[in-house]
């Protein structure tokens, strides 16, 4: 009888729900069993300048959702979200234009770019002539605004959530290691990995035979930065790209 592979994602606070995890799924199906860990929470800020930006639609050309969370601080700040109806918007993911079309009511565009840097040239292509109210969090990369701004692209970026690491996530690895042979590691963003790789030194842990996992580029350049080989990259940030991904890496 083979020996049962076990993995670890690390994900972030609001992606962790009570539901089925898409993901978790996706490595059942070939035959490793996940554990979910929580990384990341959440704080938003500055939403009386996101309201006051918001109430102001007029003198943009629309808006630009790079993540779940600048979707949520829009849904809370915005008094008259239908002022944006007729604007272009914007998402990095499928995921969040799925939520901006639920939550706000809005019609998305650029969704299946999959990435930042994806969307910020699928932008460079469109008319746009008024700057792009950009919603995003304190450690959010350069990429998406470099891109826009390196082909002249006016956007007006507020920062409208931080982020913190989860109190419980050290307990949470070493029990996690101490109890099972874990041989895969997925991520799903560079601030994962940021707060992880410390804890891994600080426990010892023996890391030589884990698979490495990305939800995208940029997470992977953040996995490569520590020296190991990141095996799985999902071509676009959905559980069918991921397990199009794990199943070649089998």
């Amino acid at each position: 009888m083979s020996e049962t592979k076990y993995g670890i994602i690390f994900r972030s606070s609001d992606d962790v729900d009570s539901g089925k995890d898409p993901y978790v799924e996706k490595f059942e199906k070939a035959g490793i069993n996940c554990q979910v860990i929580s990384v990341l929470n959440f704080e938003f800020i500055n939403l009386t300048d996101l309201k006051s930006k918001l109430s102001k639609s007029e003198l943009y050309s629309g808006i630009i959702f790079s993540s779940p969370r600048c979707v949520k601080a829009v849904s809370m700040a915005a008094d008259d979200i239908t002022k944006w109806e007729n604007h272009r918007i914007f998402v990095v993911g499928e995921k969040t234009g799925k939520l901006v079309e639920t939550d706000l009511g809005l019609r998305t565009e650029g969704g299946s770019s999959g990435n930042a840097k994806a969307l910020a040239e699928y932008i460079l292509k469109q008319d746009i002539n008024k700057p792009l109210l950009l919603p995003c969090g304190n450690l959010s990369r350069e990429t998406l605004s470099k891109t826009l701004n390196d082909g002249g692209i006016k956007f007006d970026r507020i920062v409208v959530y931080t982020t913190i690491t989860n109190p419980n996530v050290e307990s949470n690895i070493k029990e996690v290691f101490d109890k099972l042979k874990i041989r895969y590691i997925l991520y799903f963003s560079p601030s994962a990995v940021n707060v992880t790789f410390p804890i891994f030194t600080k426990l010892g842990l023996d890391l030589d035979l884990i698979k490495w996992a990305a939800i995208g580029p940029t997470t992977e350049s953040e996995l490569l930065k520590h020296s190991v080989q990141v095996t799985i990259v999902a071509e676009s940030p959905t559980p069918e790209h991921f397990a199009a991904a794990l199943e070649r890496s089998l």
